[in-house]
């Protein structure tokens, strides 16, 4: 089903793209392996684990519209998975009404999860550097609660960077441009040393997902050459080319052709007792039609916002807008994003596909209360946008070669998620962390509409955990 795909690829994915945010190359937590012939070996990483308990909704099931007649939810929510659901009385299923009661506890890891760098770094001349460097992240807990289950290491980094006056070049995989200011602040000021959402119940994932999703459009990692100019009275900008992303799942639009361009503009500069940053980012990528008709589309976005410290108080904003370009991190395969209108077919019999649009926006606050003790908050939300289409849920098949029913559906309307937590800095390398999370999902309203509430779902998550950071 749509929203299982997208749970296991927020889990598996989104939730730890702001790893490379530590884990490129930076000198901060270095612990050095050596010297040799110029070269220098370090290595980096973190190690995490929290205790996780979600209690709230089911996800809606059994909806149907004003005729009585069902419709499936596209995109959103958090699936039961394994976990046992408390039915309402007197009932043996959920029910539109009350979709059930779910309470499980998992032991997870966090945001960042476990993550191992290694890197080499060798100074060519006075004002030029080489870097290679090259992450791997891993999980703690088994998939379904099965311990047979094998947890795979996920290999998100492996890059080699020139930095010279003239500014520096990355080739190879690395965090992309499209949204990664947003990335930063979650994970600088929100979830560093937690966990947030979960991003599912029973199923596992290399870690969780922090506040994307939740007004944060993580940015994802991918292969491809970026160039940076050097910074000029704080002013930086980033061009890159990366491998293009198909969008499975669209059945019509899942050939590419050419890379996809992202670039990002930074402004930084210090004052006194702080700092203060802004940026501006943004993607396109054009897809094609499968079955080799002309038919195109293209999917392009933009991001926003800013941070700034004063003294023990760091505070950033961030915003995203754009066309099929994801709910939980860009370029996703999200079942929300597109509309196949099949009303429309051409002489191929292709079907014409149509993206929805998709805006965020998301505050974070955090607090250094005392030198040892960090308190944060935040929230945010994400929103889906109709099209005219979508006005009726129903969508035959003309190409089906005898009648068969046809399900109508809806698309989620917006996620809302907002979340607090305290961290303890036990030693320079120990954190220690508990937190609240709550998320709200909310699906559009089928047509004819029925004589009840739009389709919801709520989940409380409270999170507790340690993190050890080299």
């Amino acid at each position: 089903m749509t929203h299982r795909i997208v749970s296991h690829l927020t889990r598996a994915a989104a939730a730890t793209l702001a790893t490379c945010v530590l884990f490129s190359g930076s000198a901060a937590a270095d612990v050095s392996l050596g010297e040799k012939d110029g070269w220098s070996a370090f290595l980096t990483g973190r190690l995490q684990t929290f205790g996780n308990f979600n209690d709230g909704q089911g996800r809606p099931v059994n909806v149907t519209d004003g005729n009585g007649q069902p419709v499936e939810l596209r995109g959103g929510g958090i699936d039961r998975g394994s976990a046992l659901p408390e039915y309402p009385v007197g009932t043996n299923q959920q029910t539109t009404l009350d979709p059930g009661h779910v309470q499980e506890m998992r032991m997870r890891t966090g945001f960042t999860g476990n993550v191992l760098g290694f890197g080499i770094r060798r100074r060519i001349s006075e004002t030029t550097e080489i870097l290679g460097f090259s992450a791997v992240t891993v999980g703690i807990d088994s998939d379904e609660r099965r311990k047979f289950s094998i947890v795979r290491p996920d290999w998100r980094e492996s890059f080699l960077r020139i930095s010279a006056p003239w500014g520096s070049l990355t080739a190879g995989r690395m965090l992309t441009m499209f949204s990664r200011g947003a990335t930063e602040i979650s994970f600088l000021y929100g979830y560093r040393y937690g966990l947030g959402f979960p991003g599912g119940v029973t199923p596992a994932g290399q870690s969780t997902a922090g506040t994307v999703g939740f007004g944060v459009l993580a940015n994802g990692f991918g292969a491809g050459m970026a160039y940076a100019t050097p910074v000029l009275a704080g002013l930086q900008v980033t061009v890159a080319a990366f491998d293009a992303n198909n969008i499975v799942g669209t059945q019509l639009l899942e050939r590419t052709r050419w890379p996809r361009p992202e670039s990002e503009i930074t402004f930084e500069r210090k004052f006194g007792l702080g700092m203060i940053k802004l940026f501006a980012n943004g993607a396109w990528q054009r897809l094609f039609d499968y079955n080799g008709t002309p038919r195109s589309a293209d999917i392009y976005g933009a991001g926003y916002g800013g941070r700034i410290e004063v003294g023990p108080v760091r505070f950033g904003v961030a915003g995203h807008w754009g066309k099929g370009v994801g709910v939980t991190y860009a370029l996703e395969p999200h079942g929300s994003l597109y509309f196949t209108d099949r009303a429309q077919m051409d002489v191929t019999q292709a079907a014409l596909v149509k993206l929805r649009t998709v805006d965020g926006y998301y505050g974070q606050l955090q607090v250094a209360v005392l030198k040892a003790l960090d308190v944060r908050a935040g929230a945010g939300i994400t929103r889906v946008k109709r099209l005219p289409e979508d006005t009726s849920a129903w969508n035959p098949d003309p190409l089906m070669p005898f009648p068969t029913p046809s399900v109508g559906f809806v698309t989620i309307r917006q996620q809302m998620g907002i979340g607090g937590g305290l961290t303890y800095h036990a030693w320079d390398n120990l954190h220690i962390t508990a937190e609240y999370f709550r998320a709200v999902f909310e699906w559009y309203l089928p047509t004819p509409a029925p004589p009840t509430a739009a389709p919801s779902q709520v989940m409380n998550s409270v999170n507790a955990g340690v993190t050890y950071d080299f």
